[in-house]
């Protein structure tokens, strides 16, 4: 399998930190290469649990029963488009549903009819706290657009609650004009939260475009008639929780104006419950209220002013920066104490790192960056994206604490007071606090690139059915736990063979399948080729095992090569991939053959080389290969020509096929025939040359007088 999760370095240049700072540091070490292998099955997770399956609208976490244990509240789509509101609570079995789920929107179907008030309508779970007791409110929108008597309306409020066992809606204000955002906030300081609801007005004949505020106070177990303020901006669905900005008592909400007047406005509390509205004097992408030292002041990040801290008295634009920051295109994720000391948290998605700057000099110079952990960075280049934000509610004594890509910052519990710790990646997951008696984290599992609504409130809009979601409840030390070995992961596969460490897995044309043995109620996620086109996610049985089926994309060209990606989402938001460089084998394998047979010896060598992967068979028997694909054997032939066969099978299904003819004792068809005729006929030639008669002379004897007479002509 091919590596995915390579190490990070910090950013930055060197320089020295202070003795708290530089333990943080030191407290998120990376890990070098090779310092993991990957792992075969993911572990068990005790005590984790998952809620029982629904189409999932927005999930909260909340004490309703105000007995100090949170109950986690879903609003979930139930039959004819209707909207129901579940509450699950702790009891000593486990984790039960608190009576039958209640009702928040009618059906807007019922069979044939359709009921125009209840088509399509905007609802919403709000958390807020009433002398510190967490109260989770309903607000919901029908489209009562003409009544007897009053103005349209109408915005209705209900609140739930737990009795004798059962969860239980109560109204908890009186129809109310429409609105197109509703936020909770504290305005005043007291402890317990008003809502601040807005909606767009038509625009005036200047460039103005202004919004109508509502104050809905909470007194006596109710919300009374809100307290109205016309502000000159819009637009009425944008206002978000700014926090105390100002040094007064309370909170403060804001809007970025993108309609008339351009710029970040500050909407703060009045005399009488009215609004009144400061202009900070520049355009702003996000601010949050922060400390500066025994004052307050706002964290800007802009277009043109890029990252600053700055004081913003009541009545009066933004003041001229007290510190200014390099971090270019941060997000500002929130702030968190280390060491005692604020600091804020900024995001650069460019690195996805996280700078911890501190307040409110915005010091030391480069701040201290905490990167992803070694299995977040696994998962840089998917949409699964591991999460980064605040643990709503804060730590279990109620301290800010900020999840990044997998490390918590800072780690609670630690003997340092400045540490942070690896912890699950949360990928595809959010937090929603910390449930039970406080050891339980509530997780909320979103579909892939879509984030869920927050419990703070918003616009009020239609909600979203959050496709495949789901909701799971985990030790919080099991979440603090990192991923095994980073999230590498190796299962076991079928119908596929390994190539080697550098070319990955081959299959056949009907693709692969990966054996996953996971935690019950896992979520397993297989990308076939584009790891940004995820597939449904398999939900791991009660058996822990689940087939994860790789069909390869349908190419004309031959043996094609794709990458498959494989997640693997737990119940107490570990993460681990597996990715694999698939070649498609389409054709039968490559092959080559050769044979000798030794001098007077009936058993002939053959030899070959192969695909690594392969099997070979000669004759119809097995032969082993080397590592690189070579195999040799021997076969038993009589003297003269004998076919011999060669099988290669690749175990994909495809097959090579060969025939050899081989000799036993003396193969004569490997001699130099053409020399070996050359000399024949030259020691033929000698032998017939030396076979042919010659004459010779008699010899004379002593008496011979003959002798040779000249004979004269007569």
């Amino acid at each position: 399998m091919r590596r995915s999760c390579q190490s990070e370095r910090y950013a930055g240049r060197p320089m020295l930190l202070p003795a708290t700072l530089l333990a943080l540091l030191l407290a998120a070490p990376m890990m070098g290469p090779g310092q993991s292998a990957a792992i075969a099955v993911v572990a068990d997770e005790p005590g984790a649990v998952v809620l029982p399956h629904a189409s999932i609208l927005q999930t909260v976490a909340a004490d309703l029963d105000d007995d100090g244990r949170r109950e986690v509240i879903r609003l979930v789509l139930g039959e004819g488009e209707a909207v129901l509101a579940e509450v699950h609570g702790l009891d000593p079995g486990g984790w039960r549903l608190r009576g039958e789920p209640i009702e928040v929107v009618p059906p807007s179907r019922v069979g044939t009819r359709i009921d125009p008030v209840y088509q399509s309508t905007p609802v919403r779970l709000l958390v807020r706290r009433v002398d510190g007791a967490e109260h989770v409110t309903v607000a919901s929108q029908p489209h009562f657009e003409e009544i007897d008597v009053g103005p349209p309306c109408c915005l209705v409020l209900h609140d739930l609650s737990i009795e004798d066992g059962s969860a239980l809606r109560r109204s908890a204000s009186g129809p109310i004009d429409f609105t197109d955002a509703i936020i909770v906030l504290d305005l005043d300081g007291d402890g317990t939260d008003e809502l601040l609801s807005t909606r767009s007005l038509p625009p005036e004949g200047d460039i103005g475009f202004p919004i109508l505020a509502r104050v809905h106070r909470w007194a006596d177990g109710a919300f009374g008639p809100p307290m109205e303020t016309r502000l000159p901006v819009g637009s009425g669905d944008s206002p978000f929780r700014l926090g105390d900005s100002d040094g007064v008592p309370g909170d403060e909400a804001a809007i970025i104006s993108s309609l008339g007047p351009q710029g970040i406005f500050r909407i703060r509390l009045a005399d009488h419950d009215a609004l009144t509205l400061d202009a900070a004097g520049f355009v702003a992408a996000q601010a949050i209220a922060v400390p500066l030292g025994d004052s307050r002041g706002v964290a800007v990040v802009g277009p043109v002013a890029g990252l600053m801290v700055a004081e913003w008295p009541p009545g009066e634009p933004v003041s001229p920066p007290v510190a200014e920051s390099f971090v270019a295109n941060g997000r500002i994720v929130g702030t968190v104490a280390v060491g005692g000391q604020p600091r804020l948290v900024i995001h650069q998605p460019a690195s996805d790192a996280i700078h911890l700057l501190g307040l409110p000099g915005l010091l030391p110079p480069q701040g201290i960056t905490i990167t992803r952990s070694p299995a977040a960075a696994a998962f840089s280049d998917l949409p699964l994206a591991p999460f980064s934000g605040p643990l709503p509610g804060g730590g279990a004594d109620g301290e800010p604490l900020i999840i990044h890509g997998g490390r918590l910052i800072p780690s609670p519990g630690d003997a340092t007071v400045s540490g942070t710790s690896l912890m699950a990646t949360l990928a595809g997951a959010e937090p929603l606090g910390l449930v039970g008696d406080g050891d339980l984290i509530a997780l909320h599992h979103g579909p892939v690139g879509r984030t869920a609504p927050g419990q703070d409130g918003g616009a009020l809009v239609v909600p979203t059915l959050l496709d495949q979601a789901w909701t799971s409840i985990a030790p919080f030390d099991l979440a603090r736990e990192p991923e095994a070995d980073d999230g590498d992961l190796e299962p076991s596969l079928r119908d596929a063979v390994r190539i080697d460490a550098r070319d990955g897995i081959a299959v056949g044309r009907g693709g692969f399948i990966a054996e996953v043995t996971a935690p019950p109620g896992s979520r397993v996620v297989a990308a076939d080729f584009d790891p940004s086109v995820v597939r449904t996610p398999i939900v791991v049985p009660a058996s822990g095992r689940v087939d994860a089926p790789f069909v390869p994309p349908a190419v004309a060209t031959a043996n094609p090569r794709y990458q498959a990606t494989l997640l693997v989402l737990t119940p107490a938001g570990h993460a681990h991939l597996a990715t694999w460089d698939v070649r498609v084998l389409t054709g039968p394998p490559p092959v080559e053959v050769s044979v000798s047979t030794p001098f007077g010896s009936s058993a002939v060598e053959i030899s070959g080389r192969a695909a690594p992967y392969a099997t070979v068979r000669v004759d119809g028997r097995r032969i082993d290969m080397s590592a690189g694909g070579g195999f040799a054997t021997t076969v038993s032939v009589p003297p003269w020509p004998t076919d011999v066969g060669v099988e290669v099978d690749d175990q994909l299904g495809n097959v090579a096929r060969r025939t050899v003819s081989v000799i036993g004792v003396f193969d004569y068809r490997g001699l130099p025939w053409v020399p070996i005729t050359a000399a024949l006929v030259a020691v033929v030639g000698v032998f017939l040359f030396l076979r042919v008669p010659r004459s010779r002379p008699l010899p004379r004897r002593a008496d011979d007088d003959a002798a040779l007479e000249e004979l004269e002509p007569d």
